[in-house]
């Protein structure tokens, strides 16, 4: 029995083999109730045609994303921008080692995060502030506003005053410097701030409280700039300086009225100054015309005398000839002549001395007088 029983179990052995070797090459298989995990092997085995499918679904899907992502590099820069590429960490240069900026228009590089884009208005001219404008007091609230740091700026002065300015820095982007612009600095706009406030507060420390409010404006502005600017090329902000404006400045409102007086004292002054200097000038040029009126009545006075000189010396010359005609044609003797010129000079100069003489004369009682006039001329 047991030799039978072996036997039995060597021909379901071989009979399951058969079966399995049938599966394998694709005869038909004898019924057997190990068919089903025999399958499940073979499927596990080879499972190329259910990948195939899977591949063949998802590729058109992994097409459109992967053009998708790299029309990503695509990028536009407008009229007022210049572009600076940065690929794999690395900016972009030309062959002579400057910055290769893209002009406006439509470009492609490489997507991200493989490049990077940094737009920059670099002909745009910006505008930062420093304090804020003067307002007016409303039920109390100027005096908190005015010591608010954060609205106001308030510096002191030589003499140890306080005024509150607000100043205007109009700057750009400096294109010859971009790189500095985006890597030298954190935040070049706030640092850019905190050194024009630095600069102006030392330039109104070293000036008096009258120059900085009304008399040294426009010089304190020539400073400010020169010294923003120096200030931003040594700390490499990237940014140039075109401009600062000093827009106000004004006393805090504590001290307000007193500053309107004294501004009002000193235009009083300037305005005397004004009419004094007016006055002067006035005086001067009416002196100018009387010292002139003057000067041509000497003038006159001059020629006028030098004329009746000459026409005295013609006189006289012309009566010596008489003597000497008179002479040679034995008339007269010279002396004679001459005597009877004499005579006629002195009645003449009589003549001028007595219609200058006024019409009465008193004279000493006791004292005789001689009222001879006409008296020869030769005694």
């Amino acid at each position: 029995m047991l030799r039978e029983r072996h036997g039995v179990r060597k021909r379901s052995r071989s009979n399951t083999r058969r079966d399995s070797e049938a599966v394998v090459t694709g005869g038909a298989p004898a019924r057997c109730p190990s068919c089903s995990g025999v399958g499940r092997l073979v499927s596990r085995s080879f499972p190329r045609a259910k990948g195939s499918r899977t591949v063949k679904k998802w590729a058109p899907v992994v097409s459109i994303l992967l053009l998708a992502y790299l029309s990503c590099g695509f990028y536009l820069v407008r009229s007022n921008e210049t572009a600076v590429i940065r690929r794999f960490g690395r900016v972009l240069t030309t062959e002579t080692g400057t910055v290769a900026l893209k002009p406006s228009g439509l470009h492609y590089d490489l997507p991200w995060p493989f490049a990077r884009v940094d737009r920059i208005r670099v002909n745009e001219v910006r505008t930062l502030t420093i304090g804020s404008a003067e307002v007016e007091d409303i039920a109390g609230t100027q005096f908190l506003q005015a010591v608010d740091p954060a609205r106001r700026a308030q510096f002191v002065t030589g003499d140890k005053n306080i005024l509150n300015l607000y100043v205007a820095v109009h700057y750009r982007i400096s294109e010859t410097h971009i790189l500095d612009y985006l890597f030298g600095s954190e935040d070049p706009e706030r640092r850019l701030q905190a050194l024009a406030e630095s600069a102006l507060a030392d330039i109104v420390l070293r000036s008096g409280v009258d120059f900085v409010h009304t008399l040294g404006r426009n010089e304190l502005r020539e400073q400010l700039v020169a010294h923003v600017r120096h200030l931003a090329e040594c700390n490499r902000l990237g940014l140039l300086v075109e401009d600062v404006a000093i827009s106000n400045v004004y006393p805090p409102i504590r001290v307000k009225a007193q500053f309107i007086d004294v501004m009002n004292a000193r235009a009083d002054k300037e305005t005397y100054i004004n009419e004094a200097r007016a006055y002067a000038e006035q005086k001067l040029a009416e002196a100018r015309a009387v010292a002139l009126r003057k000067i041509d009545e000497a003038e006159a006075y001059r020629q006028r005398l030098i004329e009746e000189a000459r026409a005295r010396a013609d006189s006289f010359l012309k009566m010596i000839a008489q003597f000497r005609e008179a002479e040679r044609e034995g008339r007269q003797t010279y002396a004679q002549a001459r005597q009877m010129a004499l005579r006629r000079y002195y009645i003449e100069t009589m003549e001028d001395i007595l219609r200058k003489v006024a019409g009465k004369v008193f004279l000493d009682s006791g004292k005789p007088v001689d009222l001879t006039i006409f008296r020869d001329p030769t005694q």
